[in-house]
């Protein structure tokens, strides 16, 4: 897998609107991704005993989560989940795929009790779900666009890009809108739209640009033909699993399981084998977990 393209030009939430004249922008989350049927395919982890943990996770978001060409559901997300069961001795993990909002419903039932797909905690999400205090994993983000031109924030003034009203990044856009509006870009607004439609309403001429992460680009562009560009890394994120609100037990330890694998630097190699390159040592220093505007 080619390795994920690190540059200087990163900014953490917490100062990306500070940098507008040199730095881009940032993605729009997974969840705006629409995903197909339920799948049967699965990832069993590898715990021979202990409670079984029903765990889904998204099947369409190469290079995280994803079928491979045997139907086998692979990718970061997945081996770091399959190495997280390894080392509980109290849970056996069951992996799963299913559509994406299927899996946050499932959730938030309690017919799952852990999901994983690159997901951001926000406001809403918090008040529905529990995460890890410990990321498991930190993403890049660039534009996507089909004018090479465009690598900052000052060659996106007045662009449109695809927006998803009450979405985590739309927040995120206002903000920078608010706080520039002499750079600021136009919202073509959307219920929902997976990032195959977004590309080629990019390559149509539709829109001028569209979020997303830096990991997830390559594959898309090459999937529908697109013949887009992208931004710099301009933004990174934390992200995280997410869990049904009454497994605070298992959500604490899968938080130590994290923690001492970030510590003995199993949870890099694993980033360095699924992204090409190890995104905590990359992006670490461009990361505020949850802050936008200082």
């Amino acid at each position: 897998m080619a390795k994920q393209n690190v540059t200087p030009h990163m900014i953490s939430r917490r100062n990306f609107l500070k940098g507008a004249g040199i730095l881009g922008l940032g993605v729009f989350g997974v969840a705006s991704l629409s995903g197909c049927a339920p799948d049967s395919s699965s990832a069993a982890g590898g715990s021979a005993s202990g409670t079984t943990v029903s765990v889904l996770t998204y099947n369409g978001n190469s290079p995280y989560c994803y079928l491979d060409d045997a139907g086998n559901l692979v990718g970061y997300d997945v081996d770091v989940l399959k190495a997280v069961d390894e080392k509980l001795d109290d849970y056996s993990f069951s992996i799963d795929s299913m559509d994406f909002n299927a899996m946050i419903t499932a959730c938030e039932s309690g017919s799952a009790e852990l999901v994983s797909c690159q997901l951001v905690p926000n406001e809403d999400r918090k008040a529905k779900f529990i995460f890890c205090e410990e990321p498991f994993c930190l993403s890049p983000m660039v534009f996507a666009t089909a004018d090479p031109n465009c690598k900052t924030l000052d060659d996106m003034a007045g662009k449109s890009t695809i927006a998803t009203p009450g979405g985590y990044e739309y927040g995120m856009l206002q903000a920078y809108n608010e706080k520039y509006p002499d750079k600021a870009l136009t919202f073509e607004t959307v219920s929902s739209l997976t990032m195959a439609d977004a590309f080629k309403m990019i390559s149509s001429g539709q829109v001028d640009s569209f979020l997303c992460y830096d990991g997830t680009f390559d594959a898309v562009n090459e999937e529908v033909g697109a013949g887009l560009y992208k931004t710099d890394v301009v933004m990174c994120e934390s992200t995280y699993f997410m869990f049904n609100k009454d497994q605070t037990e298992l959500r604490d330890a899968v938080d130590g399981v994290l923690k001492e694998m970030k510590s003995d630097g199993s949870l890099a190699k694993i980033a360095e084998q699924d992204l090409g390159t190890d995104v905590f040592s990359a992006y670490g220093d461009a990361l505020s977990d949850n802050e936008l505007v200082a």
